[in-house]
């Protein structure tokens, strides 16, 4: 038995695991597309250790989960100090400060923490600009520009204790004298924030697996075997980089009755050949959010089929709805 990703010819025994098409971290569904013997469990395990966690964890989509109740409050992990996706209050007397979200066993919900970090006022202003530890400027930059290091207000700082942020400050050149303590909020609730979010390769790959197993799932094992599909079956599993995207992002839904401001709530996932009439392409857009383009074989070279699909995965009541082309 041939592996649709490492390509490798492999027992039967290698293939007890199942590989859904979207995540089962990203929801449960009836009749859920699954894809049986086509994926090894050594691949199984990787896509899970690798891909789908930091997809999972580490995105805004991720997150969202939590926020239209695919997944419980207790079960939020957050993915640390090196998390791809940067929070900041956007409003209120803390804004500007950095943030982070994590569930909290006292209240029972996920909450907002403070990032470690070091802010300096504005000159003739009440507001800061917040720095984290290993972005503080110079002493010499700070002077030279906007900030107000002789106001008695002028540092304030969350996330990290007196004793830490007197040596952090020193290696600056930049002395405190401690003035009391401000206790940040920590419930989301109400507050505005902003969220920056990058997304790279590794979520790219995870996407892109979602495209390929789709089309894998209408398609049998011999069709995603083919050269054509070399490309992105190497990019996919072993991160194989090319010299044109093969992911790209669309600033547009999938369906055409949706726009920036109203869209129905759920994964949607389509495949169909590309406009050239030679390559195929799939859209993957989770919560319906990013619609991300992805290009699954490009110049296509074997038997010509109808592949055109597209189905809806409704995260309110689980159902998979077929979609219609106009």
């Amino acid at each position: 038995m041939n592996c649709i990703y490492c390509h490798e010819d492999k027992p039967e025994t290698s293939y007890n695991k199942v590989e859904h098409v979207i995540p089962q971290s990203f929801g449960l569904f009836k009749n859920n597309f699954t894809l049986i013997r086509k994926v090894c469990d050594d691949c199984n395990q990787y896509f899970g250790d690798n891909l789908e966690i930091a997809l999972a964890r580490d995105t805004y989509e991720g997150q969202s989960r939590f926020e239209f109740n695919v997944k419980n409050s207790k079960d939020f992990k957050t993915a640390g100090k090196k998390s791809r996706i940067i929070i900041r209050i956007a409003e209120g007397p803390f804004k500007g400060t950095y943030a982070y979200r994590e569930y909290s066993t006292d209240q029972d919900d996920i909450v907002l923490k403070p990032v470690p970090q070091v802010g300096f006022l504005l000159k003739d202003s009440e507001e800061y600009d917040y720095f984290l530890l290993d972005e503080i400027p110079e002493k010499e930059y700070l002077e030279k520009n906007k900030y107000d290091l002789q106001n008695r207000k002028a540092i304030r700082a969350f996330g990290i204790d007196a004793k830490l942020l007197e040596q952090k400050l020193n290696e600056k050149d930049i002395f405190f004298k401690l003035g009391g303590e401000i206790v940040p909020p920590d419930k989301s609730d109400g507050l505005l924030c902003d969220m920056e979010g990058e997304i790279d390769s590794i979520i790219f790959r995870a996407i892109s697996k979602i495209g390929f197993n789709y089309l894998a799932f209408q398609q049998d094992s011999e069709f995603m075997c083919q050269d054509s599909f070399d490309t992105m079956r190497r990019f996919i599993r072993y991160g194989e980089k090319t010299t044109y995207p093969l992911v790209r992002v669309l600033e547009r839904p999938i369906l055409s009755d949706e726009d920036s401001r109203r869209r129905r709530l759920g994964h949607l996932i389509t495949v169909n050949w590309a406009g050239n009439g030679i390559s195929i392409v799939s859209q993957v857009a989770l919560f319906n959010w990013i619609t991300y383009s992805i290009s699954l074989a490009r110049g296509y070279a074997g038997e010509r089929k109808d592949i055109k699909k597209g189905n809806f995965f409704n995260t309110v009541n689980q159902e998979i709805y077929d979609l219609e082309t106009r």
